[in-house]
């Protein structure tokens, strides 16, 4: 029996497919029925792969050069849904000396990648009237983070902006452009650096399934009004 959340026949497109959030979203995707291309700059292991089975397709892309994602587009020119996964989260001291170009890789990454794959497959969601975009932002973006620096905190706020950006112009055109802030997150991202679970209300980090499930509701029927949203998940740390 179909239901609001099934995703079949729908193909969509996961950056940062390679890490923890963008992985998990595939499955997640995957799980509801959808046909998972995957992306990130480095290769995906063969038996994570073989674990989303025939539905899923691997693609190399760094999301900074607009070239190299007018090449994904023309691989895989159509799409129902992006999923916007792909970040990285440098923990460097924003008073070194070269913290800029530090600066200048988070920007590339976390806001001009987004805007790279938006500026490709947007148009024809608008052109077919149908589609769905979902954002990554971060908690940082909300309230500056927990240990995250400025360069970190002030690409996830452009994330959020971009959302509604975005979705203004999307909504008359019935496409659905939403996001969501997750706050610490158990991925690799975060190994080795520290946690006050106390700072939490929830006392834990969340999983990436806990953020995964989420995007899957984002890229389904049953949240077809939904516009302009980032739905915070973080156990309680801040709220919007």
């Amino acid at each position: 029996m179909s239901t609001p959340f099934d995703l079949t026949d729908q193909t969509i497109l996961v950056s940062g497919a390679a890490g923890g959030i963008g992985y998990a979203a595939a499955v997640a995707l995957a799980t509801q029925g959808a046909r998972v291309v995957l992306c990130d700059r480095r290769p995906i292991e063969d038996e994570r792969l073989r674990r989303l089975g025939a539905r899923a397709t691997f693609a190399v892309c760094d999301v900074t050069s607009r070239s190299g994602v007018e090449d994904l587009h023309s691989a895989f020119p159509k799409v129902d849904g992006l999923v916007l996964a792909a970040g990285i989260l440098p923990f460097d001291n924003w008073m070194d000396d070269d913290w800029d170009q530090s600066f200048d890789r988070v920007m590339a990454v976390n806001v001009r990648g987004c805007i790279n794959l938006v500026r490709a497959y947007f148009p024809g969601m608008c052109e077919r009237r149908s589609g769905r975009v979902v954002f990554v932002g971060s908690a940082s973006g909300r309230m500056g983070g927990m240990q995250a620096g400025p360069h970190y905190a002030a690409s996830k706020g452009a994330v959020h902006s971009l959302v509604r950006w975005y979705a203004k112009r999307a909504a008359p055109l019935g496409v659905c452009v939403n996001g969501v802030a997750p706050g610490s997150i158990a991925t690799e991202m975060l190994d080795g650096q520290p946690f006050d679970a106390a700072r939490v209300p929830m006392r834990r980090m969340g999983t990436v399934d806990e953020v995964a499930w989420p995007i899957a509701f984002l890229c389904s029927p049953a949240a077809g009004y939904m516009n302009g949203a980032v739905i915070d998940i973080n156990g309680g740390l801040v709220f919007s």
